[in-house]
């Protein structure tokens, strides 16, 4: 379950996200290792959300 909260931080929005339910995927699977999520969550929102809310206008 990925949960996604949004903080207002002056002229800036703060993005906090908490992924729980990792621990009930196989141990044995490498893809499957918690620090590929992490990887990957900072790749979604590093080059994913920049400017999203500009294409959306």
């Amino acid at each position: 379950m990925v949960t996604r909260e949004l903080f207002d931080e002056g002229d800036k929005t703060r993005l906090k996200l908490t992924h729980s339910g990792l621990e009930t995927l196989p141990a044995d699977v490498p893809s499957f290792a918690r620090e590929n999520f992490g990887k990957g969550w900072t790749h979604i929102t590093g080059t994913g959300l920049p400017g999203y809310p500009e294409k959306t206008k």
